[in-house]
């Protein structure tokens, strides 16, 4: 008993210790809004991706239309020049019919997305 009580007071201190957690995402955790980036500025998939979106959309049941959010996401950004625009991820909420929250909440989740502009070389490093 006693040396299970010396344990945890012992990995507890240890954590404390080992200081503050790092996050290794590369972007901010919300949005603020720029002139190419807001609610108002327009985007849309290219008829050649249109083609894609329908072809993503037919690999998931109709009542699992929210599957294709993550496909959705990769398209849209790589259509964008490697980069999310508010109004790509509300497109893709009407495509999959889900309130914009879930599609945003994808998109902040997931390090791959960028809702920001990025150069032209994007280097992520393993932090782990």
């Amino acid at each position: 008993m006693l040396q299970r009580l010396v344990n945890a007071t012992w990995r507890r201190s240890a954590a404390a210790a080992a200081g503050p957690v790092r996050f290794m995402s590369a972007g901010i955790s919300q949005h603020r809004d720029t002139p190419d980036n807001t609610s108002e500025t327009s985007f849309d998939f290219s008829e050649s991706n249109y083609v894609k979106v329908h072809a993503i959309l037919s690999r998931y049941p109709e009542n699992y239309k929210a599957s294709a959010i993550i496909p959705l996401l990769d398209l849209a950004q790589r259509q964008h020049g490697g980069w999310l625009p508010l109004a790509a991820m509300n497109k893709v909420a009407r495509i999959v019919d889900v309130k914009p929250m879930q599609v945003y909440e994808v998109a902040t989740f997931y390090t791959m997305f960028n809702r920001e502009k990025v150069g032209k070389y994007f280097i992520q490093l393993c932090g782990t």
